[in-house]
């Protein structure tokens, strides 16, 4: 997790601050910046939080090889039961999204390069890596969210906020912006998200072009092609794990598919597209998230 945003692109928020917030602190860790804010807390559950974080990614980072993680992706051990409860949530969030989200991606990433420069392997090379044993897992499009909650767990008080790379998750409530694909400084729409997590997802922030035609680093799972650069797609949900794994498979589903799984499973979801619109499920719309377009050169459809 050297470079979340490799994995995740999920850093199109731009939270507001709150002003019930006693304390702020940030730390570098799994690649990215993350900023702790806390209430009536005890300052020190930040540094519990932090030190939590530090624990999660030395059991699920797969850029260093002796992560837990790692050693099982290598055959050297069997996942500790933390682990094994995690990689199970996992994988039945993969059943549940016919596999649009894919925790064993490792073999399909590497083909692809996407951890690096990028590259455009052959149709063979591709078939090859998906159908290779064993099926690496990879945490890029988990961890964060899941570090999010564990973080979460070691601060008291009733207000609390954590900004990791992006993903924002409020005990309390807060006004948040998800910021146009392209320009993470410039937000779009806002929203007040309360007790819940607000992950996106999107092909923008790392892109590479290979023969004239360009990719972005999030791969479709049941195709094991590399998507276009297509907007962005964001998830409101109670938990930050499930909010990091679920923008991750909208952005795979794309807009309409996204917006019709979002709908059936009562899924707040919001689609910023290449050309400006933004669409909404009926589950971000009925909540009271007091939901507001800030560029008037982006509309909202009906």
């Amino acid at each position: 997790m050297r470079t979340a945003a490799i994995f995740f692109a999920a850093l199109a928020l731009l939270p507001a601050t709150s002003e019930a917030s006693s304390a702020r602190r940030a730390r570098y860790l799994m690649g990215t910046v993350c900023e702790v804010a806390v209430g009536s807390a005890d300052v020190s559950d930040i540094e519990g939080a932090f030190a939590e974080a530090a624990r999660v990614e030395s059991m699920l980072s797969t850029w260093t090889p002796d992560s837990e993680l790692s050693r099982v992706n290598r055959g050297e051990r069997i996942p500790s039961p933390e682990l094994s409860a995690l990689l199970e949530v996992a994988s039945q969030w993969s059943v549940r999204t016919d596999q649009a989200f894919d925790p064993r991606m490792g073999n399909l990433i590497a083909v692809w390069k996407t951890r690096t420069t990028g590259a455009l392997p052959a149709e063979d090379e591709i078939a090859k890596a998906m159908n290779a044993l064993p099926r690496r897992w990879e945490e890029g499009a988990f961890g964060k969210g899941y570090a999010i909650d564990r973080m979460l767990a070691q601060i008291g008080g009733s207000e609390a906020m954590i900004d990791f790379g992006g993903q924002v998750a409020v005990r309390g409530a807060l006004r948040v912006s998800i910021a146009d694909p392209v320009d993470r400084q410039r937000p779009i729409v806002a929203m007040t998200i309360e007790n819940a997590s607000l992950s996106t997802s999107s092909g923008s922030e790392k892109t590479f072009e290979v023969g004239g035609r360009r990719f972005s680093h999030i791969l479709d799972p049941r195709t094991g092609q590399a998507l276009p650069p297509r907007g962005s797609a964001s998830v409101i949900a109670p938990d930050a794990l499930t909010a990091d794994i679920l923008s991750t498979a909208l952005y795979v589903m794309g807009e309409d598919d996204g917006l019709r799984w979002a709908d059936a499973n009562g899924v707040a979801a919001v689609f910023i597209s290449p050309e400006n619109q933004i669409s909404f499920s009926d589950a971000a719309r009925g909540r009271a998230l007091r939901i507001e377009v800030l560029d008037r050169n982006f509309t909202s459809k009906d």
